[in-house]
């Protein structure tokens, strides 16, 4: 052996070692030292994974290519065919380039035509699949993959392969609509993937993407949360940054229906931001899941220029249908929606219901209550077949306000009563808000104010403990506090607080902010900070609940308007 060659096997083996050890930069430094030696189709191959995990995206097209021409030039077409099946799975997931996609797809299969049975069959055959149902959409296409993955899999003792083949089947059962059977299987996988059992880093990440998207396609929010936090500490753990991103945008989404908007805004702004050169399409998501939160949060300028650059990504235009509605433009609000439900699969059943919720309450604005109605229904059927309580309680606020429009009071009480109880189940403070606003006007319909004042000052706190200003201001109206004046223009008084600390104190019950506080009484942001401080004081309030507290205070008080 020259002392090139040994030198280039000992920098091969130092590669490998890395990679095994999540040591992306190391490794690809080992392998660019051993290119600058020679041109070696397995140096080549190493360089472009070490590339995948740090998300050097252009590297990666380039130096597969060339690990693939350099395999077919040794004759290795087994080896060829495994970097074309990797060069297929990146121009589907990473360009959504389907056809180039399915050209390498096929290339592989040519390749291993005539060759004795090896696990790149396997593989070849779990890809199509993947890319198929993920990014296609097409779950019957890759039902015909999947059998034959599981079969070479158990054939080859695989056991990778196999665990992906049961995730890829428990993922198109949740898609077919056998919801717990297919969650069950991806949960079986997934254990596999984090506990150790399997050791293909890009096998792992995608059985933890396949769950935690299929826990979000059914709006299963609390086993989404269970497995993201288990797959952000295997990234952690591993330094798989793109697969950390994209865990923290399927996160954010059980941020915010629990309630934890900060949490949720920090984590959508750094995928976005991580995302944004490497993966465009899943950057669209994270800034489109932004741009609504903002909506949610009353930001409605910021929402729109948010929203504006994801309109790549279907979820957009939910989220301007939404926003054009709490701008009063039921119109818009419904053309968008309808835009978007034709835009997505059948199989989409939790965007589905959410956006038929959004069309019931457009039209409903514009006097069409039969539109109302066929929504409404179509909406309750997709929350049965999938029975998850996050949509059921959607579905259950949607027939309320159906029934609140058609005048039939009691019906919509109980709707309205069991979208709070099913929205209090997952955990969902905002939602179960808007559905607590609603009751107050079925109540207040049924001649029954003080229960009606009660149920939107209880929305009206859990607003204001979420951080959406906009509802807050609804809620205040409906709990009374609004306007704030007493008699003559005053401030309405309030036990043991001055009229300027009244004063603040109604302000903030509106859901204002210190900055606009100071803005509209003409003080510095620090007086009003320090009229806050005492209000708090003097009403013995502390910590995180002492605004919700206060205005619970404020409005207890309240006189009649």
């Amino acid at each position: 052996m020259s002392d090139v060659t040994a030198l280039s096997a000992d920098l091969l083996a130092a590669g490998r070692d890395a990679l095994a050890r999540g040591a992306w930069t190391e490794a690809k430094d080992r392998f660019r030292r051993v290119l600058e030696v020679e041109e070696s189709p397995e140096a080549l191959e190493g360089y472009a994974l070490a590339c995948y995990w740090l998300d050097h995206v252009t590297e990666l097209f380039d130096t597969r290519e060339r690990a693939f021409h350099a395999y077919r030039a040794r004759g290795d077409r087994r080896s060829a065919a495994r970097v074309a099946t990797a060069i297929a799975v990146d121009f589907g997931d990473i360009r959504g380039e389907l056809a180039v996609a399915s050209g390498w797809f096929q290339r592989a299969a040519s390749l291993l035509a005539d060759i004795e049975l090896c696990d790149e069959h396997g593989w070849l055959e779990f890809w199509q699949g993947v890319v198929a149902a993920a990014i296609e959409g097409d779950v019957a296409r890759a039902r015909k993959h999947q059998p034959e993955a599981l079969r070479l899999a158990r054939e080859l003792k695989n056991f990778d392969l196999e665990m992906m083949a049961v995730a890829l089947d428990g993922f198109a059962m949740v898609r077919e609509g056998r919801v717990e059977e297919g969650l069950r299987r991806l949960d079986e996988a997934t254990a596999a993937a984090v506990s150790g059992e399997m050791s293909d880093l890009l096998a792992i990440g995608t059985a933890c993407c396949a769950a935690i998207y299929a826990c979000e396609a059914v709006a299963d929010y609390d086993r989404a949360r269970q497995w993201c936090d288990r797959a952000t500490d295997f990234c952690r753990r591993w330094g798989l940054a793109s697969l950390f991103a994209i865990c923290r945008s399927y996160y954010a989404t059980v941020l915010v229906w629990r309630g934890d908007w900060a949490e949720a805004e920090a984590q959508l702004m750094a995928a976005a931001r991580e995302l944004e050169t490497s993966r465009p399409g899943n950057a669209s998501e994270a800034l489109a899941k932004l741009g609504d939160l903002r909506r949610r949060q009353g930001r409605l300028a910021e929402a729109e220029e948010l929203l504006n650059r994801a309109e790549t990504h279907p979820m957009s235009l939910l989220g301007k249908a939404a926003l054009a509605l709490d701008r009063s433009d039921p119109s818009s609000a419904l053309d968008l929606v309808r835009r978007f439900l034709r835009r997505i699969s059948d199989e989409d059943q939790a965007e589905r219901v959410f956006a038929l919720e959004v069309a019931v309450r457009a039209s409903i604005a514009k006097g069409d209550l039969e539109s109302a109605r066929m929504d409404q229904e179509q909406a309750a059927a997709a929350a049965q077949a999938v029975g998850t309580a996050s949509l059921r309680a959607s579905a259950s606020l949607s027939a309320g306000l159906v029934a609140l429009a058609e005048g039939e009071l009691q019906l919509a009480r109980e709707r309205f009563e069991d979208a709070i109880d099913l929205f209090e189940v997952t955990g969902n403070g905002f939602d179960g808000a808007r559905a607590r606003l609603e009751l107050a006007r079925a109540l207040q319909a049924l001649g029954r104010p003080e229960a009606a004042t009660e149920q939107a000052a209880a929305a009206l706190q859990r607003f204001q403990r979420v951080g959406a200003a906009y509802h807050a201001q609804l809620a205040a109206r409906a709990a009374g506090a609004l306007p704030r004046s007493g008699s003559a223009g005053q401030p309405r008084p309030l036990p043991g607080l001055t009229a300027r600390e009244s004063e603040v104190l109604w302000l903030l019950v509106e859901g204002r902010t210190n900055q606009e506080i100071a803005d509209e009484l003409v003080l510095s942001v620090r007086t009003v900070e320090r009229h806050i401080s005492t209000i708090y004081e003097k009403l013995d309030l502390h910590g995180k609940a002492a605004r919700a507290a206060a205005t619970a205070f404020a409005l207890r008080h309240a006189s009649p308007t």
